[in-house]
Order: C-alpha cells, then sequence, then structure tokens
C-alpha cells in the first residue's frame, strides 16, 4: 500500500471520528435540554393543599379548607366553588418550566415583578410553594401567543416564561363563589304576588287579579320580567353577616313571592348597595341560600319589583266621531 493511501485512510478515519463525536456531543445536549423540563410545581401533592393566597398590590383573596369544606376566607368564609379551584390547580400543576431566561444584568423590574402576583399555597401552617407572576410577555411572531408569563418560585432569584394563563387565580373573592342561586322557568311559574299585586295563570293565562277590563289593560312586557325573575337569578357578592336588619334594608323590605305547581319562594329585597341591592330568600330554597344575604345586580332587582302601577295601564278612550255629511246622506 503506497504512502499516499495510507495518508488518505488516515485522514477518513480522522474526519469519521469527528462526525462520531459531534453526534454524540448532540445527543447528550438533546438529552440534557430534556431533562431540564421539569414541573413549576414538582412534587407538590395537591390534595395536602389546605390554604391558597392570592395577592396583588392591596388586592387579596384567602381560601381555606376546613372540615373538608374549602371556603373563602376573604369573603366572610362564604363556601367555595371547588370545582373553579380544582381547575386552576389542577392546570397550574402541568406548567412546565425550561432553563431559567434572567440575565444578570436586567433588573427584576423589567419583568414585572415590582407589581407581580403572588400565589402561596399551604399544606396546614407550612408554605408548600410560593410563586411569583411577573409581566405577560408581548405576542409578536417570534414569541407566537400571548399568555407567556415571566414567574420565579419560592424567593429564588431564577426566573422562567411559562406558557400559562394565570387569569384563573383571581383576585376578586367574588370569582370565587358559584353566583348562582335560583333558575326557575318561567314556564314554570303558575302565580306570583308582590307588595299590591298578584298574578295568577289561568286556563293557560297570564293574569292579574283584580284587573277591570273595562278601564284596564295588562302590560305583557312587564308581567312577563315579574314572571321570569327567578330564571337565572345570580349574585355578584354576598352581605357581611354581621349587619343588621337595619343596615341591609329588612327591617321594612319589598317581598316578592312565586309559585309552581311545588315550591313557593319568597325573595326579600333590601337596600341598595353598591352594584346593586340585598336580597334575602326563603320558602323551598337550599339550606345553604337561606343562611345568606345577597347582592343582586340591579337588573335583575328591578324585576322583583314591578307594582301594579307598572302592570296595569289605562285604556284609552275610543273617541266617537261625528258622521260626516256624505255618511248622513
Amino acid at each position: 500500500m503506497s504512502a499516499k493511501k495510507l495518508i488518505s485512510m488516515a485522514v477518513a478515519l480522522i474526519v469519521l471520528t469527528a462526525v462520531a463525536l459531534m453526534q454524540q456531543s448532540g445527543g447528550k445536549k438533546h438529552a440534557a435540554q430534556a431533562v431540564e423540563q421539569t414541573l413549576l410545581f414538582q412534587g407538590l401533592e395537591l390534595n395536602s393543599i389546605t390554604h391558597v393566597e392570592i395577592s396583588q398590590g392591596l388586592d387579596r383573596v384567602a381560601l381555606a379548607k376546613s372540615d373538608g369544606t374549602w371556603k373563602v376566607e376573604s369573603l366572610y368564609d362564604y363556601p367555595a366553588d371547588f370545582d373553579k379551584l380544582a381547575q386552576a390547580l389542577h392546570a397550574a400543576s402541568e406548567i412546565e418550566t425550561g432553563r431559567p431566561i434572567r440575565s444578570a444584568n436586567v433588573a427584576t423590574s423589567e419583568y414585572g415583578f415590582d407589581n407581580a402576583k403572588i400565589i402561596v399555597l399551604k399544606s396546614g401552617d407550612k408554605e408548600a410553594i410560593k410563586l411569583e407572576v411577573g409581566a405577560q410577555r408581548e405576542a409578536s411572531r417570534e414569541a407566537g401567543w400571548a399568555n407567556q408569563h415571566f414567574v420565579r418560585k419560592n424567593g429564588n432569584d431564577d426566573i422562567y416564561l411559562v406558557d400559562y394563563d394565570f387569569r384563573p387565580f383571581t383576585t376578586e373573592s367574588d370569582n370565587w363563589i358559584d353566583t348562582e342561586l335560583m333558575n326557575i322557568s318561567s314556564s314554570d311559574i303558575v302565580s306570583v304576588k308582590t307588595a299590591d299585586a298578584e298574578l295568577k295563570e289561568d286556563a293557560g293565562k297570564w293574569t292579574i287579579i283584580g284587573l277591570n277590563e273595562e278601564t284596564e289593560e295588562l302590560q305583557t312586557a312587564e308581567a312577563n320580567k315579574l314572571r321570569s325573575a327567578l330564571q337565572y337569578l345570580n349574585c355578584t357578592s354576598v352581605a357581611d353577616p354581621d349587619k343588621s336588619d337595619a343596615d341591609l334594608g329588612f327591617n321594612n323590605p319589598t317581598a316578592y313571592t312565586a309559585s309552581t305547581t311545588n315550591k313557593t319562594i319568597t325573595v326579600t329585597v333590601g337596600n341598595q348597595t353598591d352594584g346593586g341591592r340585598y336580597i334575602q330568600l326563603s320558602g323551598d330554597v337550599p339550606e345553604k341560600l337561606t343562611e345568606w344575604t345577597y347582592v343582586v345586580s340591579n337588573y335583575k332587582a328591578d324585576n322583583l319589583l314591578i307594582n301594579r302601577g307598572n302592570l296595569v295601564k289605562e285604556k284609552e278612550e275610543t273617541s266617537i266621531q261625528p258622521p260626516t255629511t256624505e255618511e248622513i246622506k
């Protein structure tokens, strides 16, 4: 074998060795990157969580589990909507993180941590997770969708960019409760009583008792509002249980009573408050609803306060015109 050929074979071997080393190095790099993908809540057992605290600035929500039931501590211990809480925690438990993205020479305020949303999960008195949620990354051709947020965990300096929309972790206490109170179809209502009027269904016709049919007529649109007042009756909040009936306006309230063929429900309407009115429920309703005073929107409250003056209108007199000359002929 010539020296020239030996040299060519040696060069080829060197090239092949270099390619193998590069491939091996690349494989290790990809493996390292795969290992670095971990869960934000790595090792956290969700069923062990007994407290959730969320704050941003002066806004704060506190939820706690007591005797197997979640309550909104920041809203007079009203029962929490467990489905909302479970969905938020479960979704957050699947958030993945990669490598930290913070540069040492960039201030944390540049990532929005000077006004961060703080999410604290506790197991008993022990803090399990403290998560700071900073700014939302702006959408762009490179960044893609805009639900990416900067986060850091447990007071560490490392900052991560995660794909998650943290809006379910709201700082509004009212958003953590089940707001549906009643949902009775208007077609199921057979009678309604207000302070000065009573309507009934008679042979499929909706009428008001005491109507003088010669001089009065029922305002159907207003009657339908009264009949459908319990359909999609939702609250916006609950009242402070320590407030007196006088504070809430129940020392001289207005009552609305609606009946179906098998149940009767009374809604007592009290004073106005921010964004609505206080109401209390009684009659054939779940026990939980009778123990609280609720706030409903003014729109819903107005349908409970329709009186006879809104329901009845005087008939217009039909004027009699004298006959014309042509008619006389």
